[in-house]
Parts: structure tokens; sequence; C-alpha cells
């Protein structure tokens, strides 16, 4: 399947947001481009963002500003919960904006009505993103000022009732259907670990968009984030995240961080695991996904949980045939002495007789062996198994087998002779093969910095 105008165009499994607002910006930029040997420029629509800060806004313009849209901070409002003498139809020259996130923070380009027929009505004399059919919310908005400028004039307003859909973004106009209602989907984003913060939790309702949703999902976050946790100290972070698909369940995700002096902002979650998980699932080439929900816990510490690898020892460097290796990690902490933990490497009894590398890796770095998904049902599966514990450390070794992986089964390791019949000569649809390995995940519960290797004897089985 193609995608459209907003589509993702890649491995699904490997889905950028950066990217895909690169990709966007080639498509239009045709479009929006000024008439050469001219002086004049193509008009651009502006974003006002209300509810988020300069880092948010900074973001939203490298995702949103090739697109020919012009975010900018200019207030806003939400018509989630409308006054009730709010208006309930549009008008001829009346205010009109695109509500792409609602509620506690809010984004929406507005406009002017052009021609209200019956259900259906043009506005703005110029296209909103050049995309063609789609649907995105629309609302009644309320003009408070418009500030004249040659050089940039634009509208400041609010929404004040939510009513129909943009159903066609074409060059001369955009065109609504008051009559229809574009999907949305609630977030919500609750702050833990921070004494006295005013406003820990925070709701707002996204447009469901190929694009748009992942942009305004890390944007509230991160914006939520910042503005409760604005702190130049030692800190941890743990997300957790209950995305809820439709027909699909609830899987959930987990994004995490630690530092120090940087306060954190939505820059830490547009490559966040739920916004990659986002973009896979709505730019799926199998069929459409609706979002139901996402709930996001931030949990925060005021600690730096992170330990570096400074070495580590094979305490005993020739092993029994089927025995563990037992291996002395130095853990060093922030501001503490040097731990030592000792952990175990279960060793399988084929490898008698050779020496065995085994890689020590943090968690969140090491991915799980898995088949390229051919379903949805197959891709939400997989999601929240991509890679181990954040807070582990993974040894890994290879084996002398291979492994395979197709139709969403895995082996891990085949006898001798199975890659040969695993390989049909009349047909393409072959199985992808990978060098046999061992995973073996210790929990830490902090975060590991650093990598290191260390080589095993196995000893002879002597008969």
């Amino acid at each position: 399947r193609l995608h459209g105008g907003r589509g993702f165009v890649g491995a699904i499994d490997a889905y950028d947001l950066a990217g895909h607002a690169r990709q966007i910006a080639a498509r239009v930029a045709p479009a929006i481009a000024p008439p050469e040997s001219t002086g004049l420029a193509r008009a651009s629509t502006p974003v006002m963002l209300g509810g988020l800060g300069g880092t948010s806004l900074r973001i939203a313009s490298d995702l949103l500003g090739p697109m020919g849209l012009d975010p900018m901070q200019a207030g806003g409002g939400s018509s989630m919960s409308p006054d009730p003498g709010a208006p309930t139809k549009y008008v001829d020259g009346g205010a009109i904006g695109v509500e792409l996130v609602r509620g506690d923070i809010s984004a929406m380009g507005i406009g002017t009505v052009t021609r209200v027929s019956g259900d259906k009505l043009v506005a703005f004399g110029h296209p909103m993103m050049n995309g063609g059919v789609t649907n995105l919310p629309t609302a009644i908005a309320r003009v408070h000022w418009i500030l004249a400028s040659q050089n940039r004039s634009f509208k400041i307003g609010e929404a004040v009732r939510s009513v129909g859909s943009l159903v066609n973004d074409r060059q001369a106009a955009i065109v609504v259907d008051s009559a229809a209602k574009a999907p949305v989907f609630p977030m919500r984003v609750q702050i833990d670990g921070v004494a006295g913060a005013p406003h820990p939790t925070w709701n707002v309702e996204v447009a469901h968009d190929q694009f748009l949703a992942p942009s305004f999902v890390s944007m509230a976050i991160g914006n939520a984030v910042e503005t409760t946790t604005a702190e130049r100290r030692d800190m941890t972070w743990r997300a957790v995240s209950q995305l809820k698909i439709g027909r699909y369940g609830t899987i959930s995700l987990v994004d995490f961080g630690a530092g120090n002096g940087t306060p954190l902002s939505a820059d830490d979650f547009v490559r966040s695991r739920l916004v990659r998980a986002m973009g896979s699932l709505l730019n799926n080439p199998w069929e459409d996904v609706t979002i139901e929900r996402v709930d996001t816990r931030v949990k925060v510490t005021f600690d730096r949980e992170v330990v570096l690898l400074r070495g580590a020892k094979v305490l005993e460097p020739e092993i029994d045939a089927g025995a563990p290796a037992r291996i002395r990690l130095d853990l060093q902490p922030h501001q503490g002495p040097v731990e030592s933990r000792v952990i175990e490497v279960p060793v399988p009894r084929e490898l008698a007789g050779g020496q065995v590398d085994i890689e020590l890796s943090p968690g969140y770095e090491v991915e799980r062996p898995m088949a390229t998904p051919n379903n949805v049902a197959e891709l939400v599966a997989m999601l929240p198994h991509q890679s181990h514990d954040p807070e582990s450390v993974v040894a890994t070794f290879k084996l002398r087998e291979n492994g395979a992986a197709y139709r969403g089964k895995v082996a891990s390791r085949l006898p001798p002779g199975a890659m040969d019949t695993l390989r049909p000569s009349s047909d393409s649809d072959a199985p992808e093969t990978f060098g046999a390995q061992v995973q073996v995940p210790v929990s830490l519960k902090r975060f590991l910095v650093g990598k290191d290797t260390v080589r095993v004897t196995v000893r002879p089985i002597l008969r």
C-alpha cells in the first residue's frame, strides 16, 4: 500500500518522526514554493500554540514549518468545554480554526470562512497543508486581535466550539463539512515525584493523523514534564505509557532517562518508544489502525540512578562443560564507591573444548531477535518487546548454529542442514536468517552505561 501525502515510507519497525517530517516536506515543497522570477511568497497558515514552552515551539517549527505552517506562541484556547452562549454555526466571513490538539495545551490554525453552503463551507483562501482529502477537527473561532504587519500579519484568537471536520485541503481553499466529526483520541499525562507541583496532571485531545498525532504526543508529554520538572540537578525519569489500540487491546511502553544540568523537554520524547510505536501503527501498510487512548505516567526522582561499567572479570577463566560462567562486574555509581556484582551466565555443554566471548551491554541497547511483522497483530505483539529491560545488563555470546525468523515465528537455533532446506530455489519469500546467540538479562534496578567483553574457556568433555 502506498501512503498518502502524510504517510511514512520506510521499514515499519524503524519509524522516525524527524525522517517522516522530511519526507512530507519534500512532497509538499513544489506546491508551496513561490512562483519563479517574482518577489511573491506563498501564504502560510499561522498555528497558534497555547500552553507550550519554547522547546516545544522550536520542535513544532522544525516539524511543521516545511509543510507551510507557521507555529507561534499566541495564546489560544480549548473548545473541550464550550461556553453555552458560543455560536453553533459557521457564517460567511466568520473565524474558523483547525484544531490539531486541544485541552491543557492547544495548537490551532485560524482563518476566515469564505462561503457557507448548507453543511459545507470553504475557507482560508489558501491550503492548510495542501494534503488533499483529510479528516482534521475544526472549530468555530473567536478573533481577539489582528496583528497587522507588512512582515508578519496574523490573527490572535481561540476556539469556542468544536464543529465539523476539514475534509479537503486544496491549493485554493480548505473544505469543511460541519456535519462530520473528525477522529481524535484522549491523552492523559501524570507526573509523579515532584512535591508541590501545581499541575501534575495534563489532559488533551489529539487529532488522529499519521503524522500530527505522533508529533503532538511527543510535544504534549515533553511540555508537561518540562513545565513540572524544570530542575537543573540530578534527575532520573521513567515514563510508562499505556497505548490503547482499537481491536488489538493495550500495550505498555517504557521510556527513561537520567542526567544532570539539563531539564527534561520535548526533545527527550521525539525519539521515544511511544512516539515510534504510534508512528509504526498509524503508518502500517496493512490496515487502518485506531488509537483509542494514551495514558502516560512519568515518575521522577531527583537522583542520578546510573552506574558506569568500570570493568568485568571472569572469576574462573576455565569452567567445566555445562557450568555457568561467573563474572564480576565493577559498577561505579554517581557519587559513591565502586560496587561489585557477581552474575552467572549459563554456557551450553556443546561449547565444550572452545572459548566463549561474552559481551556485556545495557539492556536498552540489546535488541531481541524478532521476525519482521506481516500484519498489525504481529506488529502490536512486537512493539513492547523489541529490547530488554532498560535497567538490566545483558550477557550475549554466539553459538555455532544459525537461527531463522519467518511469519512472526523465531527459531533461535536450527540443526545442521536446516538452512539449506529453508532456502527455496523457486520462491523469494524465504525466512530471515541470523547467527544464533544466547542473551542472558540480569536485573540491576539501575541504568547501566558502558560495555565490556570477557572470555571464558570451556574444558573439553573427556570420554
